[in-house]
């Protein structure tokens, strides 16, 4: 699903040096070898890739970053993968997902006018039990995140662990600042982020740190066993998971976009502003959908001015209006027609993995903030319900940038050159005072 023109066009045409083909479900489309995916998708106006796993809506790319899942598309046979966090590459083959049947066949017209007030499938057909087990797996066919993969990795696995002295995680403006501020001082530090180079040089101003370590995310925190975990995707030439036994940890892992309520918000072409604005300057290219962005306040206004878009209130919108994918938002008194609807909310704290280590959280209106002290060092959260336990802390947890709150590029560049000097103060050996015999 998608529309007749391009969304987006590059400022500098293809050339054969850079210039690859992909196949998307029987498509051919060109694209430039290490852009990514969402970048080729707009720019052959395809908008939805995957339907919701209960109702069977079609979704398409939201955040643009790497933080929600509505762009899974299927590359290679691999299920679940982020489409604007994929790389193109050349022969890639990518596939719509939870689409049944042929291409283009999809029965969730049909059972909507089978039952025009909805299923509720708790009650579907429970008796007699053999028409339940019919049932049960149809549905199981129809839904769900893709289908397994066709055989398994021919890849070749490899472990790789690392003992830095700290690691920071996350290298946008917060984190980057940590870690150069760190790395002038003479530290061993290692920084991790899941997104690409070329990326992370667009999505804040500064240098990136020396030891930084790209399209590596880190899914979990291990208190008991006093490591870190990450993984790089699944795609390439070989598959890694790398363990981290650091003395310090900072989290500068920002914020996320998270989805205002309005009606139709979930429609394929309703994307996140700040993502949308830096999928466009990564890839190099110029918008040509209609935009109207929806947000209020500063933030909202830069977006609006860097998309060349049009701005409402996010109280002003009656409904986003589409069917397959939006088409405009209604206000009280008229209709913006448009190709894209970029929302601009205030961004909300990526909390969950500070949570795993540990952190104190607090609400702040929009998400879970960490709680830090004075200095920026992370305060222990509460006793495990379980055991009645307080998680061990075998590593000094530090938190800095949006992860704190939504602070912005520029206090989140300060707040991490202001906890860079805090780490340095820690790590001094602590002075005892001399005795006389």
């Amino acid at each position: 699903m998608g529309i007749d023109r391009p969304l987006l066009e590059l400022r500098v045409p293809l050339n054969e040096s850079d210039a690859v083909t992909l196949d998307y479900d029987g498509r051919r489309l060109r694209a430039r070898e290490g852009e990514p995916l969402s970048a080729a998708l707009l720019r052959a106006g395809i908008l939805a890739t995957t339907r919701s796993p209960k109702y069977r809506r079609p979704r398409g790319a939201y955040c643009l970053r790497g933080d929600c899942g509505s762009c899974q598309v299927r590359i290679d046979g691999e299920p679940n993968l982020r489409a604007c966090t994929t790389l193109v590459r050349d022969g890639m083959r990518v596939e719509p997902q939870n689409q049944w049947g042929p291409r283009g066949l999809d029965p969730t017209p049909m059972i909507d006018r089978l039952f025009p007030g909805g299923v509720d499938h708790h009650h579907l057909v429970v008796r007699p039990r053999i028409a339940n087990v019919v049932m049960q797996k149809v549905a199981r066919t129809m839904t769900g995140f893709g289908t397994l993969p066709r055989a398994p990795s021919e890849a070749p696995a490899r472990h790789v662990e690392h003992s830095p002295e700290v690691l920071v995680i996350g290298a946008g403006a917060a984190g980057r600042a940590v870690a150069c501020a760190l790395e002038a001082a003479g530290v061993d530090v290692l920084t991790i982020d899941r997104h690409d180079r070329a990326t992370l040089e667009v999505s804040a101003d500064g240098p990136l740190p020396v030891g930084l370590r790209c399209e590596l995310g880190v899914f979990a925190a291990y208190p008991h066993e006093r490591l870190w975990a990450a993984a790089a995707a699944p795609l390439g030439e070989r598959l890694e998971l790398h363990t981290i036994r650091p003395r310090h940890v900072v989290l500068a892992v920002g914020a996320r976009d998270p989805m205002p309520p309005l009606a139709n918000n979930d429609l394929p072409g309703v994307v996140a502003a700040r993502g949308l604005a830096r999928l466009v300057r990564r890839s190099g290219a110029e918008l040509r959908a209609r935009v109207v962005v929806v947000g209020s306040g500063d933030e909202a206004e830069r977006l609006a001015e860097r998309l060349g878009a049009a701005r409402v209130d996010a109280d002003e919108v009656v409904e986003i209006t589409g069917g397959d994918a939006a088409t405009g938002v209604r206000l009280r008194d008229r209709t913006l027609p448009c190709d894209l609807v970029a929302l601009a909310p205030t961004p909300s704290p990526n909390h969950e993995l500070a949570a795993q280590a540990g952190a104190r959280l607090r609400f702040d209106g929009r998400g879970f903030a960490v709680v830090t002290d004075a200095r920026g060092e992370v305060e222990a959260g509460d006793a495990d319900p379980l055991d009645g336990a307080v998680p061990p802390r075998p590593w000094r947890l530090w938190a800095c940038g949006d992860l704190c709150g939504y602070r912005g590029p520029t206090r989140a560049r300060e707040d991490g050159e202001a906890l860079a000097l805090a780490i340095l103060e820690a790590r001094r050996p602590t002075s005892t005072p001399e005795t006389t015999p």
